[in-house]
């Protein structure tokens, strides 16, 4: 009797203190941390996984909520709408960024959407903002309902990127200057003469991208076990040709070799991590947000795509990263107090001699000289004058004082350029805008003209090319168009998050809704998407 009650006894110690010692998730996180990653492709982490360490990537796969389709369904080139998109939780349809940039009529001017007016400069240099975006986001409304105690830092290096997830008042956007090799401020408050916090003054003294730009970049492992070396392997000369210098060059951009490189990502991890503990993000009574733009886009090398053996080192290295931001968030805030989130800012696409190799069809099809023909066409109708006003983006915009003037039907016009641009090789739908919103708004393959049709900043003409086929730019590059929207990974993680593994395709424009749910502050105003199910416990 005696033993039975000692062990009685023994138990209720051994579970009190276990109980007590057990990290209990608060009712709401402490800290948000939005890892953003260019070039990252669901496939991709797939593919590398039995190479992935235990501690980053794999951990977030294996301990969160993995949806390995999350699509954004609008037809905009211009990852800045994808990311609009993402903090919105609605399309461009609603928050306005169609592009990087659309023709004003009312103003005769283009205008870019993170700079405004093209040629508006701010003390010698262009002044980014989200102030184009149109509706709130997740961190704009996380301000509003904690009066602004709440903080929101956005880190990385390309500020056509950052400014959309730090909405209309972050705290703080720090990119890498690839000038000077420095964290910089790019606050649309800031000016030349305002000071960085102590902490960023004593970071940059470090010099650190110096450190790395004396360094050599070769691969992490073995680089016959890539994928490239095992499966397309004639796509390299010679194994040995991985080792690049990354040696500071002449002129604008001295540090673009490191910082895209894996020392840029490692920099922007040491950054952040910083920034965490000088600025105690995680530790208030009220949520932090931290958004963290990664790459694995490296300037070396041919880059063939998702699987070309830079990209594949990139990940591995940025995998390294990503496990010591989880082990420092984990020591300094605890992760049963922090959501994390990961997601690519664009996914990789087959170069054109790829997609030639396999037999696909595909094709280039030029915006501008599709415009120029199109201006010749209607000169030839209705005579001499600039009938086309511009291109961009699959969008051509017509003058519509010279066509008031002339005296034609807008409408009249707008058909008679659509008909001849959809008889030009390659393009499989050139619509007036107007039709968009009705009887072809019906057709599976047009509804991402249609949420990418914003009425006070889009063109009169929406084309799309046929799937396989390649944009050229002015500059003489080639991009290749998503036919209806672009995938992406997106995986939850930390808090109260149930792990899970989901095939579905979901659309983007639900995780704001989602994130919001758990912060327990009301959607975006804009807001059109519903949050996740079944994801926490």
């Amino acid at each position: 009797m005696i033993k039975k009650s000692i062990s009685i006894i023994l138990f209720l110690i051994w579970f009190s203190g276990t109980t007590f010692c057990q990290k209990v998730p608060p009712q709401q996180p402490k800290l948000v941390v939005c890892i953003l990653v260019d070039q990252l492709s669901t496939e991709q982490i797939v593919a590398f996984k039995d190479q992935f360490a235990d501690n980053g990537f794999n951990r977030l796969i294996n301990g969160g909520a993995f949806y390995r389709n999350a699509s954004y369904e609008s037809a905009s080139n211009y990852y800045g709408s994808n990311l609009a998109t993402l903090s919105t939780g609605c399309y461009p349809s609603t928050h306005g960024i169609v592009s990087d940039w659309w023709y004003d009529r009312v103003r005769n001017k283009e205008v870019n959407a993170i700079y405004g007016d093209i040629g508006h400069k701010k003390q010698g240099t262009l002044s980014p903002s989200a102030n184009k975006l149109l509706t709130s986001t997740i961190t704009d409304e996380l301000k509003w309902m904690n009066n602004g105690a709440s903080r929101v830092s956005v880190i990385g290096i390309n500020p056509n990127y950052l400014v959309w997830n730090g909405g209309h008042s972050p705290d703080h956007i720090y990119q890498i200057d690839s000038n000077t090799g420095q964290f910089i401020s790019i606050h649309p408050g800031d000016d030349a003469s305002s000071a960085l916090p102590e902490w960023v003054d004593d970071f940059n003294n470090k010099k650190l991208l110096d450190t790395y730009s004396n360094r050599e970049w070769g691969p992490l492992k073995n680089l016959n076990q890539y994928h490239q070396m095992k499966f397309f392997k004639e796509q390299r000369a010679h194994s040995s040709s991985f080792l690049y210098s990354l040696s500071k060059q002449e002129g604008k951009g001295a540090y673009l070799p490191v910082i895209h490189s894996p020392f840029g990502n490692k920099l922007i991890r040491d950054f952040a991590i910083s920034q965490i503990i000088n600025e105690g993000y995680g530790k208030g009574p009220v949520t932090d947000v931290i958004t963290l733009h990664f790459t694995a886009r490296a300037v070396h090398g041919r880059n063939d795509g998702a699987f070309d053996a830079e990209t594949q080192d990139m990940l591995l290295r940025l995998d390294l990263e990503i496990a010591d931001i989880l082990k420092s968030i984990d020591q300094e805030v605890g992760l049963e107090n922090t959501l994390v989130t990961l997601s690519s800012v664009s996914t990789p696409v087959r170069s054109k001699e790829e997609v030639e190799n396999h037999g696909l069809p595909t094709g280039v099809f030029n915006g501008q000289k599709a415009a120029s023909l199109a201006n010749l066409f209607l000169m030839a109708k209705y005579g001499q004058g600039k009938w086309v006003m511009t291109y961009n983006d699959g969008q051509l915009f017509l003058n519509h004082e010279l066509i008031k003037e002339r005296k034609i039907a807008l409408e009249t016009i707008k058909k008679e350029a659509a008909q001849f641009i959809s008889d030009m090789e390659g393009v499989a739908y050139a619509v007036p805008i107007s039709e968009l919103q009705y009887s072809a708004a019906d057709i599976a393959s047009l509804q991402g003209l249609k949420l990418n049709y914003h009425p006070g900043r889009s063109g009169d003409i929406a084309i799309k090319t046929n799937p396989g086929w390649y944009e050229e730019l002015r500059d003489g590059r080639l991009i290749a168009r998503n036919w209806n929207g672009s995938y992406h990974p997106l995986i939850i993680y930390g808090w109260k998050i149930n792990p899970q593994d989901v095939y579905q395709s979901i659309s983007m424009t639900r995780f704001a809704p989602t994130i919001c749910s758990f912060l327990q502050i009301p959607f975006p105003n804009g807001c059109e998407g519903e949050p996740l199910p079944n994801l926490i416990y």
